[in-house]
């Protein structure tokens, strides 16, 4: 089976970027990551010191998740970091608003995928579990796919949250192909907590192969709360995908 590259949603490491983000990277880089996913932080340094840091790691940049403001302005900081470094993803994610003004929400989603694409990017929308609530039948984020255009608003798809959410994670991401550039890799235990790739529930070979067959580029490790440390968590997520044979 091919191998896609993995790397990290630094919100992972969201702490130890903001004490000490060069080591934070390098040390991730060690691990095995071969990309980073920046959200908020990428060291308080200029778009092109960053592109230099992360080729001396060997690293790429496999996504910049912001708010939609800064997707609609092509002059912030998301596109001037994406152009030097050669990222094509902007993701953003509005949980909160599927029960206040969904429409609304997928309507800034249509502009933004508009506008990423008028860039030569791609936008994608980051689920959690509130997008699996029903409106009419639908699942509201199915409802935001139905309702936009396949080539303007794409998927980052995250395996813990759809399973949260009720619904089967590879049979999800199988229904979007063509258009889930980027598969969340999260793990979820028994009880519905965040726990460390390989000690949950969900099929991580399974996952794997059916982010090929559906053309994503990149598996994203991400894990929001950690009980042993994010950077031990990261550390264990990463040496069982090498013991899975998936990296």
């Amino acid at each position: 089976m091919k191998k896609l590259p993995v790397g990290i949603q630094l919100y992972s490491v969201r702490d130890a970027c903001k004490s000490d983000f060069k080591g934070t990277v390098r040390e991730l880089a060690k691990m095995g990551f071969k990309g980073v996913e920046f959200a908020w932080q990428w060291g308080d340094m200029a778009p092109d010191e960053v592109a230099a840091f992360l080729k001396e790691c060997n690293m790429r940049v496999c996504g910049f998740h912001g708010g939609i403001p800064e997707i609609l302005d092509a002059s912030s900081v998301a596109y001037a970091l994406s152009k030097v470094t050669g990222n094509r993803y902007l993701t953003t994610s509005m949980a909160g608003r599927v029960e206040k003004d969904w429409d609304a929400a997928i309507q800034d989603c249509v502009k933004a995928g508009k506008a990423a694409k008028a860039q030569g990017m791609q936008f994608t929308y980051h689920n959690h579990a509130q997008e699996f609530a029903t409106i009419n039948g639908v699942y509201a984020l199915d409802q935001l796919y139905r309702s936009t255009k396949a080539d303007e608003v794409y998927a980052e798809l995250d395996t813990h949250w759809i399973k949260r959410g009720g619904a089967d994670p590879v049979a999800y991401i199988r229904q979007y192909k063509g258009r889930v550039p980027q598969v969340h890799l999260k793990d979820i235990s028994a009880a519905n907590d965040h726990t460390e790739l390989g000690t949950g529930v969900l099929d991580l070979k399974a996952i794997a192969a059916v982010a090929v067959e559906v053309g994503a580029e990149w598996l994203i490790y991400e894990q929001d709360i950690s009980k042993i440390g994010p950077m031990e968590s990261a550390r264990v997520s990463m040496e069982n995908l090498k013991k899975a044979g998936l990296v």
